[in-house]
């Protein structure tokens, strides 16, 4: 999350491209902070939008107003990265989001569910201890527990995640 002192003030729309059903809706609502000028500062990691991550700048104009803005363009990237988990029912943890949760928050990552998908986004700071992010995601992978997917990676991710 960014380090924004107050609340996010807005949502802006993204809208997506569905392709043989996923992902399973037309857009999505990130939460942002309101920089004037048609510029906002995305504060949660997406569940769907790649290329998206927290702390990046985005131009999104409101099409009425009282309509939320909608996304136009990314300005600027952050240094944050979203990594996103399926996580099945038939796995070890029952698809429990906040038992998924768990191992992240231990780390210091913070993952937010969509229950009705199953799914978690992680906001994977520039600082977090990747080495051992790397190793839950795989062992949630190995033992069934989840599959996952790289939304917006970053240099340090990619060293961290090459054998």
């Amino acid at each position: 999350m960014t380090d924004e002192t107050s609340e996010p003030q807005a949502h802006v729309i993204v809208e997506l491209d569905v392709v043989d059903g996923w992902p399973p809706v037309a857009s999505e609502r990130v939460w942002a902070h309101d920089l004037g000028g048609d510029r906002y500062v995305v504060d949660n990691p997406p569940w769907f939008v790649r290329d998206l991550a927290v702390g990046d700048v985005v131009r999104a104009v409101a099409p009425g107003t009282d309509r939320h803005p909608v996304f136009v363009e990314l300005l600027e990237r952050s240094d944050h990265c979203t990594i996103r988990l399926v996580v099945f029912r038939a796995g070890p943890l029952g698809g429990d989001l906040a038992r998924a949760i768990e191992p992240f928050r231990r780390l210091g990552v913070y993952a937010e569910g969509a229950g009705r998908y199953g799914m978690l986004a992680l906001d994977v700071e520039p600082d977090a201890p990747l080495t051992d992010l790397v190793a839950v995601l795989r062992a949630g992978v190995d033992d069934g527990s989840w599959e996952y997917e790289e939304g917006r990676i970053f240099g340090a991710w990619r060293a961290a995640t090459s054998d």
